[in-house]
């Protein structure tokens, strides 16, 4: 749907869609709302994003940062609580959102699902580690969009506890670019940092393949799905023991989790980086990433779309909405 004509409802009345499912919590998912009010039908909405934590990097005027979250969780609850079904990618956030007090008619854990068929093993490409100057070299990585709430320099400034042996790829883009490109320059770190800006997602396999292990500093993530396609291709991964990925990650098991700062997590990038000539941890970390496969996630939204639609049924043949 575009923003805002106003021919939503006749456009959907054209379509006659059985469910309207929002990926968006803000004037998609109003409109989204609305327009599955009107004609009657299920409205599900998934929290992918625990948008109040990022208020702080990206209000546009100068406001108290707790007012606005008080005034956004206010705002959600409106919107979550009326509709059909909640879907988020998994139980910590579903935790969280019952404790701010949303509770709506149904709720359930359903993730983006892995590509499997894309993010498998492979041979490491020919050429590459020569193209980047790492021969030699253990390799770690960082992927994902370069925003302030993911901390991307906490992993930069990890490097001072590593040994010099190790390199850091960072593949993204986004709104904190420039700040992590300073932060790099600060931290002398010019000769051991790789910023490749943002690869194609059919090429991620190929560096999934060279590097020994994938890191995140983030604390924001409802699910880490860049992460969990590095684990589908037996890379050990580090990441703080926080929401989503204290639900994934089984530590020393499947990946490492830390609970400290960045020398905390330096000492994980070390066990894991031993880890990864270790079968057994590599093939419990793409044993979990296979079990959050798309097949599995869309058979999961299917099964939520007959639930909600035939409720949805029983309610307006009750004369309730």
């Amino acid at each position: 749907m575009p923003v805002y004509p106003s021919h939503t409802k006749k456009v959907f009345e054209e379509i006659k869609p059985d469910v309207v499912h929002s990926h968006g919590l803000t004037l998609m998912a109003l409109k989204g709302f609305l327009a599955a009010h009107r004609i009657k039908v299920p409205y599900v909405v998934t929290m992918g994003t625990m948008v109040t934590d990022a208020m702080k990097y990206y209000l546009p005027i100068k406001l108290p940062v707790k007012t606005m979250e008080k005034l956004s969780w206010v705002y959600l609850r409106q919107l979550l609580n009326r509709s059909d079904a909640v879907v988020s990618f998994t139980t910590p956030i579903l935790e969280e959102l019952s404790a701010e007090g949303v509770e709506p008619r149904q709720s359930r854990v359903i993730t983006a699902g892995v590509d499997t068929d894309m993010f498998h093993p492979m041979e490491e490409p020919e050429g590459l580690r020569e193209s980047m100057n790492l021969v030699g070299k253990r390799v770690i990585m960082c992927v994902g969009r370069l925003s302030f709430e993911k901390h991307v320099e906490e992993v930069i400034q990890s490097l001072k506890y590593l040994p010099d042996d190790i390199d850091l790829i960072i593949d993204g883009d986004g709104p904190a670019s420039e700040y992590i490109a300073q932060v790099i320059k600060d931290e002398h770190q010019e000769d051991r940092v790789h910023l490749i800006g943002m690869v194609k997602r059919e090429d991620l396999p190929k560096y999934y393949t060279m590097v020994q292990v994938c890191v995140s500093a983030s604390r924001f993530e409802t699910q880490g799905l860049s992460l969990m396609e590095a684990m589908a291709c037996r890379v050990p991964i580090v990441v703080p023991n926080v929401r989503a990925f204290k639900e994934i990650i089984i530590d020393n098991e499947n990946g490492f989790l830390f609970d400290g700062g960045i020398e905390d997590m330096a000492k994980r990038i070390v066990e894991a980086l031993d880890a990864s000539r270790d079968d057994r941890i590599r093939d419990a970390a793409m044993e979990r990433a296979k079990s959050y496969s798309e097949d599995s996630s869309a058979r999961k939204l299917v099964e939520l779309y007959e639930s909600v639609i035939e409720a949805k049924k029983k309610r307006l043949a009750e004369g309730k909405s």
